[in-house]
C-alpha cells in the first residue's frame, strides 16, 4: 500500500503544471517583463503566460507575442509593423469575434493608451462562451517592431470581472520592453 502511494505521489507531482507567481517576471525570448500578483498560479512553462487566481474559466490573465508576419488564428489577417494602434486594434478585435467557441461578441469601447512607453490600444468587449457564460475581457496591445504584444484580462462577467480589473490593470501598466524594438 505504502509503494502504491508514493508512486502516486510521483506520478502526479511530475504532471503539476500550476505554479504559484507573485513579483517580477521577466521573458528574455519574447523581451519582456511584467509584475505578477501575488497569489496567481501560472499555466505551464510556455512562451505564452497564463495566469490565474481562482481558475481560468474564472478568470485569466494572458501575454501573447505575435510576429506580424504571422496569420492570425480565426481570420487569417496580418498585422504590419507601422499600423496605428486603432487599426491593430480592429484587426485584433475582427480576430476575437471570429472566434468559432464564442458568440455574441460585442465591443463596448476601443481607446488609445501608451503601453510601457509605446503607443498601443485598449479594448472592451464581451462574449459567450461556448457553455453559455457570459464574460468580459479587455485586451490591451501595442506593436513593436515585428511583434505585436497583447494582454488579456478574460473573467465571468458577473462578479469576478469587477473583482480583479485592478489587479489586471497594474499588471498592464508594469509591462516593459526589455530591448527596444
Amino acid at each position: 500500500m505504502k509503494r502504491l502511494l508514493v508512486l502516486i505521489l510521483m506520478l502526479t507531482a511530475g504532471c503539476a503544471v500550476w505554479t504559484q507567481v507573485g513579483g517580477l517576471y521577466t521573458s528574455e525570448p519574447n523581451n519582456y517583463s511584467v509584475d505578477l500578483p501575488q497569489g496567481w498560479m501560472r499555466w505551464g512553462k510556455t512562451d505564452h503566460l497564463l495566469i490565474s487566481r481562482d481558475g481560468v474559466l474564472l478568470q485569466n490573465i494572458q501575454i501573447i507575442r505575435h510576429n506580424v508576419k504571422d496569420p492570425l488564428n480565426h481570420t487569417k489577417k496580418k498585422l504590419a509593423k507601422d499600423m496605428l494602434p486603432q487599426e491593430t486594434a480592429e484587426i485584433i478585435l475582427d480576430n476575437l469575434a471570429s472566434n468559432p467557441e464564442i458568440t455574441d461578441f460585442r465591443t463596448l469601447e476601443t481607446n488609445p493608451m501608451v503601453i510601457g512607453g509605446t503607443p498601443g490600444f485598449r479594448a472592451v468587449y464581451t462574449y459567450k462562451n461556448k457553455d453559455g457564460l457570459k464574460c468580459k475581457s479587455v485586451c490591451c496591445g501595442l506593436l513593436a517592431g515585428e511583434w505585436f504584444y497583447g494582454m488579456t484580462y478574460n473573467a465571468a462577467e458577473r462578479y469576478y470581472f469587477d473583482k480583479d480589473i485592478e489587479t489586471f490593470n497594474k499588471v498592464v501598466q508594469s509591462f516593459k520592453l526589455i530591448k527596444t524594438l
